[in-house]
């Protein structure tokens, strides 16, 4: 992709110097994260549309369709994969031309995609759903003491505060034990209340303006409540400054995302459950599952800070309750 520099002259090419300008901004629009994964489409369709000889500009649909069979085909991509590599390509077009057509709307790529992923088998998310039953049999576990006392209570607190604010791996752990204050939780994220907590999420995965997240936890007025869990941590934490990190080992070194998630499986190992099938991504997928039961579907998304219908991807079919409502379908009038 061209790289965009700001163009504070718009003297010789008026038109032309505001259109390099739209395209910085789309630019500056996207989470780093996603312009990375961007940045590799484009980069392998190039690659693509240089080995069989022909211009990847202008736009051609034919060499589009070529390039997702490539990838279904020999780059062994499934289907939703692909869609995104795609979308990455869709970008980088509009940053040159932001006139150009959606290529996903295209009536031809449409129907190729739904052709790969009717002959795609399907790919059945394997991670385990930790619902709040499950939730609270593993806290009992670690209460049971198959951790020390302090890396017991750590894992607790982190569990419950994942769990009721749905929050990603990396939004409660740091990527390595390298720490970035101005990335990762801290101490001063935490604030306190009467009957609930908030953190100050500086970064996060749906935060596309950077401007920081604050998620709220409540009180559950039960003896696994996130509130008490926290406040207990942060007493039986050693003290430090405002900016060190908030969740630290007994090591005294920040909670990175492999250190949770070898101790998660651990623990899953204690209780029973399948270790390779538990992530730190199960709290969230259970705790989307758990409030689609009462939720209201505005209320669910903004707990889980989803702007779309993204959220149905996380939610695992409770057996009980499709029992139960054929039940009351047939007590009906």
């Amino acid at each position: 992709m061209p790289s965009f520099q700001p163009n504070h002259s718009r003297l010789n090419n008026p038109l032309q110097s505001y259109v390099r300008s739209a395209a910085q901004y789309m630019w500056g629009g996207l989470a780093k994260s996603t312009l990375k994964s961007y940045d590799l489409a484009w980069s392998y369709f190039i690659t693509f549309c240089a080995s069989v000889s022909v211009a990847a500009l202008p736009v051609n649909v034919s060499y589009i369709s070529a390039f997702i069979v490539h990838c279904f085909e020999d780059r062994k991509l499934q289907p939703s994969s692909i869609k995104s590599t795609v979308a990455g390509i869709q970008f980088h077009l509009r940053c040159l031309d932001p006139s150009a057509s959606s290529i996903l709307e295209n009536p031809s790529i449409r129907l190729l995609l739904n052709g790969l992923k009717r002959q795609s088998p399907r790919g059945n998310d394997k991670r385990l759903p930790f619902t709040l039953p499950l939730v609270k049999q593993i806290i009992s576990q670690l209460r049971n003491g198959c951790f020390g006392p302090y890396t017991g209570q750590l894992l607790e607190t982190v569990i419950l505060t994942a769990f009721f604010g749905f929050l990603r791996g990396g939004e409660i752990s740091s990527r390595t034990c390298s720490f970035d204050p101005n990335h990762n939780l801290t101490i001063s994220d935490v604030s306190i209340n009467d009957h609930h907590f908030t953190l100050f999420l500086k970064h996060s995965k749906t935060d596309r303006n950077g401007e920081g997240v604050v998620v709220y936890i409540s009180e559950s007025n039960t003896v696994f409540c996130p509130l008490i869990s926290m406040m207990t941590y942060l007493r039986c934490r050693p003290s430090a400054g405002l900016q060190e990190p908030l969740f630290v080992t007994q090591a005294g070194k920040p909670m990175s995302r492999a250190w949770f998630a070898s101790h998660l499986r651990l623990l899953c190992q204690f209780y029973g459950l399948p270790p390779d099938r538990c992530t730190a991504h199960s709290l969230r997928i259970g705790a989307a599952t758990t409030a689609a039961a009462s939720a209201p579907v505005l209320t669910l998304k903004a707990m889980g800070r989803w702007s779309s219908a993204a959220y149905e991807r996380y939610l695992r079919p409770d057996v009980r309750a499709i029992l139960d409502a054929q039940k009351a379908m047939s007590s009906g009038p």
